[in-house]
């Protein structure tokens, strides 16, 4: 209780925990141990699997022939974009397993950004394609003898469900990393709090060995100057002021 309600200070480094340092927010950190896995082992896969879809992205795209996505037409301009976006996030990813591995939070704060600005753009690429998708779609039938076949409906359906289950991914993703860099930050105060105390401790030595020399250099000039001490008349007695 007491820690949770203090300010402790660092002796001779200036450095101040502040005492919300315990205090949880709305949204609570996932555990630390999830089924047979712990949650740095899940972010670690999170990890992998997004430097895996960085890959296939950059293994796909074009910069001469248009795609096609759900009926639309992707040009290589768009793809080019995609690809720059991906590629970006490889060295993001990689500094992230870093970050996990050796407990560095910032590393998993800037991942937690990329991911941020990967969920938007993923949005708004849906969106764009939800937009100019044909809300009909006619398949060709391989003989001659059977008619081709007109689809309606279903193309705009796949692509929001397509929609709906990446941004949920991606949104698990980061609950899972930002639970991981709170779970790591709370940690680093827990081994502050454990240093701190020899620290002060030996301050508080300090201070009253300190004040124990001072008592005992005036005990003595007060019993050198009921002695008549030679020598000691000329000396300043404790509690008042120096001669001019």
């Amino acid at each position: 209780r007491e820690l949770a309600q203090s300010v402790h200070f660092l002796p001779d480094s200036g450095t101040t925990v502040s005492q919300g340092c315990y205090a949880m927010g709305i949204l609570q950190p996932a555990p630390a141990v999830i089924g047979p896995l712990s949650l740095t082992a899940v972010v670690g896969l999170i990890i992998l699997i997004h430097f895996t879809v960085c890959v296939a992205v950059l293994a796909n795209v074009s910069s001469a022939e248009s795609a096609t996505i759900s009926s639309v037409q992707i040009a290589p301009t768009v793809q080019c974009v995609i690809g720059a976006l991906f590629l970006l996030g490889i060295p993001i990813i990689v500094h992230a397993g870093i970050g996990a591995l050796y407990k560095v939070p910032s590393h998993l704060s800037a991942y937690i950004l990329y991911l941020f600005l990967t969920l938007v753009c993923i949005g708004v690429f849906f969106g764009l394609i939800a937009k100019f998708e044909q809300p009909c779609v006619t398949t060709s039938s391989r003989s001659a003898d059977e008619l081709a076949v007109l689809t309606c409906g279903i193309p705009t359906a796949t692509t929001f469900a397509e929609m709906c289950a990446s941004l949920i991914v991606i949104s698990v993703a980061i609950y899972m990393v930002w639970s991981l860099n709170e779970q790591i930050k709370k940690r680093l105060e827990t081994d502050l709090f454990r240093y701190q105390e020899p620290l002060a401790l030996q301050a508080q030595l300090a201070d009253e060995a300190a004040a124990q020399a001072q008592e005992e250099a005036k005990a003595a000039a007060q019993a050198a100057h009921r002695m008549a001490v030679p020598g000691a008349l000329w000396s300043q007695q404790p509690g008042r002021p120096a001669p001019p």
